[in-house]
């Protein structure tokens, strides 16, 4: 049985997304919270949580990075009025942003989306390198960053440094279509795994730090930003 919460301090939503979820499927199991500090005092194992961003107390992010410290895997849907908090929410990495007010069919959009996206999930995509000690698959979600350093490319992963000859341009123009980006002329990151960014500094999930360089500031912070709208703008679309 699916296990789905609704957090909103909005009775109206809270209800309408509560019904909706329901007439997508009669069978799930919703549990309602109106305040992200009463959700994260019951919090249980949940499939889905759909999170208000904009909650008097303890905010949608706040909440939604408390949950992410007990619970990776649950999938975060923020409800939002503003699109201006889609920005704010990085660190939390949600797997859907749906502007208010919802209707029906986003719901029912994104419960198949995710819950197709639970079943196909040990589907990967891995892709082969051609490293100094021969050639390596790796699942994508599993690279950090590449690094340009002493004329050759180092692949940091979830459990391994690789390096390989290449050029930084070639990688970061192969990983663009992965969610990879360049905040650097040597570095190429996956903004899978980007937690937050404080001036020139990008904080990544695994506790590592690379740079951004400060004429790519702007418009690298425009570029994450709308990688994190691109599931919104494809909604809306």
């Amino acid at each position: 049985m699916y296990r789905i919460a609704v957090c909103d301090d909005d009775k109206n939503i809270q209800e309408q997304v509560r019904k909706l979820i329901l007439e997508w499927n009669p069978q799930v199991e919703v549990s309602v919270f109106s305040s992200g500090r009463d959700l994260l005092e019951n919090y249980q194992s949940y499939d889905a949580v759909f999170l208000d961003i904009d909650m008097q107390g303890m905010n949608g992010i706040e909440t939604g990075k408390s949950i992410r410290s007990v619970d990776t895997e649950v999938k975060i849907v923020y409800l939002t009025a503003y699109r201006d908090y889609v920005a704010g929410a990085f660190g939390v990495h949600a797997f859907q942003y749906l502007l208010k007010p919802v209707n029906s069919q986003e719901i029912i959009n994104v419960l198949e989306e995710i819950f197709r996206y639970m079943k196909t999930s040990d589907k990967k995509i891995i892709l082969d390198f051609r490293t100094v000690d021969g050639i390596i698959c790796l699942p994508v979600e599993s690279i950090y960053f590449f690094e340009y350093e002493n004329r050759k490319i180092r692949i940091v992963t979830d459990k391994e440094e690789y390096y390989m000859v290449e050029r930084i341009g070639n990688v970061a123009k192969r990983m663009q279509d992965f969610g990879f980006s360049m905040p650097h002329q040597s570095f190429s990151v996956n903004m899978l795994h980007v937690k937050n960014v404080k001036g020139q500094h990008i904080y990544l999930d695994n506790g590592m730090e690379i740079p951004l360089s400060q004429k790519k500031q702007k418009t690298w912070k425009q570029e994450l930003t709308a990688w994190l709208s691109a599931r919104l703008e494809s909604r809306e679309g």
